[in-house]
């Protein structure tokens, strides 16, 4: 995995480089190279490759834009599989909020500013850029934010209306074995190093923006207390104005460190009375080492300090934070204890995994490689329900190929639907067979195995145990037949894969009963072709299809098989004695000479038309007055119903699997009793009494192609996310 990660310039000690070089460092075993686009990075740094990026220009505004230009050049001439920047930029894939939100920022500015410096911010061609872009970056919806504290979570969202479904918080990682607390001994020992006294309590701050981060308050603070001492580690251009302020030796500016691990040992308390700050790395450090923290409540850690009790909250002026020092003194042994748990918290390893799910989770949902296999030979409503997914998965860029018998159907007519098919033998749990498979998968090395009967299912299921890279498996089931309650049942479903797709709820819970299934089950009906499927010119179709043009024309579009209800149908259409009406049954099956042979009983047996097998039906359907579907078993969501309810045609069909759930608010709809051509004869006179002629009024479309789509990517991101969890 190839991420791009883009920061302007490296400076020793931001929190957003030593971020990085943490990141990089936990998760280069995971098989995560990196990248850093900037101008300028630390040399010989490990598990990063450093991309130079230019900026030019007399003033930050131009060269902001430079170096905008600069870096989407770098990035069109690599391959990244995620971009990830640190800096504000359109076009990334995720934008991480380390400096928070500028606007917000700017807002807190103004309140503290002279009236001429608000107006200049107000103009400054600078900070309108980034408020623009930032305004920018909102809008795209390909954008993925990552806020570092809740803070910032709730401002992005407030600020720019960005959905917090967009927006994760991954709080910063801290390295806890390097930073720990020591013994009061030791801790007395690192004050006299430093020419503090040792029996005196010490606070601590840590950051440069003196006066964005209230250092100079804090000055003023510890003046107030004079048993209290301080140091302050950082660099600033107002530095020489803090240390004439502070001029006591109990209060020592130590300038910029390198390593602040000894100032962490030698104090009690941790300090950082900012204006703004999306969460301090410092501040995580003082909490490994036990320190209690005081904060405002514009610092990102200010709910995990108020979570756990680790600290005292104060505001940002010197009686506020003196006396919320004082308090923090007093209680420092519970706080001191508490901060520990907080600082488990944000243990590297913790976050290090939050980000390697994030970027396998953004990944797969830009491109998945899809593997179905189906062990079935004939043609149904659950082969075109494959062939369906995998057209609109490929539309929306996914790969997706299938694996099934050169025989079979589907295999014939995957070409019709843009689909890679490859021929195995899938019909029996044979071994040769399973071979086959496990071949096929390490060869095509699939995000996903998408199973839709019980053979191709134990096959993936067992080839996949072999397997050391292993895919995801959902297993989509059609039909609602009871499933057997055994134990190899038991574990095909709840250990042979990682998601259960069904196509009904009714489905959904069979499965659940008894609590046989423990597995996530989704219930992901098929979508229909909304654009295929409309009302047409029944006139013109009927001409066209050589039907009577007067007639009352009754049909159903299904596989010719026993539990479809053709014979009821038939019997009940022979009982009709309407010279006035045809019956148009649309498909081919095993029941076709059956059902023939009732259809020459019938008075009109001219006027009952079998098409066979028929690949575009929507003629067909365009060209008929009314939809029957008498099923007694076996039914999911049929996808004929969906057709039929997209046209708007009047529809009797019978309460059995998923059909009454389908057809619920749909109120041209009549169910009537399976297998009782009476109550059939009385439903089909009925809607010849009632039906209205104009079916645009009827159309009801409640499960399109991309709806079906975004469910099913729903279950297949959530699928693979399980497996990186378990490997």
């Amino acid at each position: 995995m190839k991420i791009a990660i883009i920061r302007r310039k490296f400076t020793p000690f931001g929190g957003a480089e030593n971020f990085i070089l943490r990141m990089s460092s936990g998760m280069a075993a995971l098989g995560i190279k990196f990248s850093i686009i900037s101008e300028a990075w630390k040399e010989n740094t490990k598990n990063i490759t450093f991309l130079k990026a230019t900026s030019h220009g007399l003033s930050r505004y131009i060269r902001l834009l430079s170096f905008t230009h600069s870096v989407k050049k770098i990035i069109s001439t690599h391959n990244f599989d995620l971009v990830q920047s640190h800096e504000r930029l359109v076009g990334v894939d995720i934008y991480r909020l380390g400096d928070g939100v500028h606007a917000a920022w700017i807002d807190r500015v103004k309140k503290i500013s002279p009236w001429y410096k608000k107006l200049w911010l107000n103009i400054d061609p600078y900070h309108q850029k980034i408020i623009r872009t930032e305004k920018e970056m909102s809008q795209d919806k390909n954008l993925f934010y990552v806020a570092n504290s809740e803070l910032v979570k709730n401002e992005i969202h407030n600020y720019y209306k960005v959905p917090k479904s967009r927006v994760r918080v991954i709080e910063n990682g801290i390295d806890v074995k390097t930073f720990h607390p020591i013994s009061g001994f030791k801790k007395e020992n690192a004050k006299k190093k430093l020419g503090l006294n040792p029996k005196s309590p010490v606070i601590l701050f840590v950051g440069s923006g003196f006066q964005r981060k209230g250092a100079f308050e804090l000055v003023e603070a510890i003046k107030l207390l004079p048993k209290f001492q301080a140091i302050i580690v950082g660099h600033d251009k107002k530095i020489k104005a803090l240390r004439v302020l502070a001029n006591e030796k109990r209060i020592l500016i130590t300038g910029s460190q390198d390593n602040i691990k000894p100032y962490l040992d030698a104090s009690d308390i941790f300090c950082l009375p900012s204006m703004y700050d999306s969460l301090p790395n410092a501040a995580l450090e003082a909490l490994c080492c036990g320190l209690p923290v005081v904060i405002t409540k514009d610092v990102g850690l200010f709910s995990r300090i108020s979570e756990y009790n680790a600290g005292v909250i104060c505001h940002k002026n010197k009686n506020s934070i003196a006396e919320a020092l004082t308090d923090a003194w007093k209680k420092r042994r519970l706080f001191s204890k508490n901060a520990l748990k907080v600082a488990k918290v944000f243990d590297i390893k913790l976050k290090n995994k939050e980000w390697f799910d994030l970027y396998n989770e953004l990944i797969n949902r830009k491109k998945i490689k899809v593997l179905h296999t189906e062990s079935s030979l004939g043609w149904g409503g659950q082969e075109i329900r494959v062939l369906t997914e995998a057209k609109i998965f490929s539309k929306y860029g996914h790969e997706v190929i299938i694996a099934a018998d050169k025989n079979s159907l589907i295999a014939k007519r995957a070409h019709l639907y843009g689909i890679k098919c490859i021929p195995i033998k899938l019909q029996k749990k044979r071994f040769t067979d399973l071979l086959s498979l496990r071949k096929i998968i390490k060869k095509e090395d699939p995000d996903i195995i998408s199973c839709h009967s019980s053979t191709d299912h134990w096959l993936s299921a067992l080839a996949r145990l072999t397997l050391n890279k292993k895919p995801a498996i959902v297993r989509t089931r059609h039909i609602s037949t009871h499933v057997h309650r055994n134990i190899s049942s038991q574990w095909l479903f709840n250990n042979g894969c990682d998601s259960i797709m069904t196509t009904s709820e009714s489905i959904k819970k069979n499965l659940t009963q008894d609590k046989f299934v423990r597995n996530s089950i989704s219930s992901v009906p098929t979508g229909i072709d909304t654009e295929i499927f409309v009302p047409g010119n029944k006139s013109k179709q009927r001409k066209f299809l050589k039907l009577p043009q007067k007639h009352f024309i009754f049909g159903i579009a299904a596989t010719l098989r026993s539990w479809k209800g053709h014979s009821d149908l038939i019997q009940a259409f022979n009982l009709l004695k309407n010279p006035m009406c045809t019956l148009l049954i649309i498909g081919d099956g095993p029941q076709m000479a059956n059902c023939k042979q009732l259809a020459e009983n019938s008075p009109y047996p001219e006027n009952i038309k079998f098409t066979g097998d028929i690949r575009n039906i929507v003629p067909y359907m365009q060209a008929i007055d009314c939809f029957v579907l008498p099923s007694y078993a076996n039914e999911g969501v049929p996808q004929a119903l969906l057709q039929a309810m997209s046209i708007g045609l009047p529809i009797i069909s019978c309460p059995v699997g998923g059909i009454p759930e389908t057809l619920k608010s749909y109120k041209e709809a009549i169910l009537v009793e399976p297998r009782n051509s009476k109550l059939l004869l009385n439903a089909m006179l009925k809607i010849m009494r009632t039906s209205k002629k104009n079916q645009v009024n009827n159309i009801y479309r409640p499960f399109t192609l991309d709806i079906m789509y975004k469910s099913c990517l729903e279950v297949y991101e959530k699928s693979i996310k399980n497996r990186f969890k378990t490997n």
